[in-house]
């Protein structure tokens, strides 16, 4: 299955978090959106380190929202 970024950039938009969303449902989001920048950095037109660096740090969001859910 091909990645549909059109579908994926408008779940992201669609979906992206609020004060009310839940610690699983915001790392959902985080992490979803650094499979978008993952599939960025292997596009020709983007710049590969920079759509890295934001997937990297969007999965340590993701990480540490869920450290933080398991601390409280």
């Amino acid at each position: 299955m091909a990645f549909d970024i059109l579908r994926e950039l408008t779940a992201l938009t669609n979906d992206r978090p609020r004060a009310d969303t839940s610690t699983e449902a915001a790392s959902a989001w985080f992490a979803a959106k650094a499979r978008l920048h993952e599939y960025l950095a292997t596009q020709p037109e983007h710049d590969s380190g920079r759509e890295s660096a934001l997937a990297s740090w969007a999965y340590e969001r993701s990480r540490a929202l869920l450290v933080s859910r398991s601390i409280t």
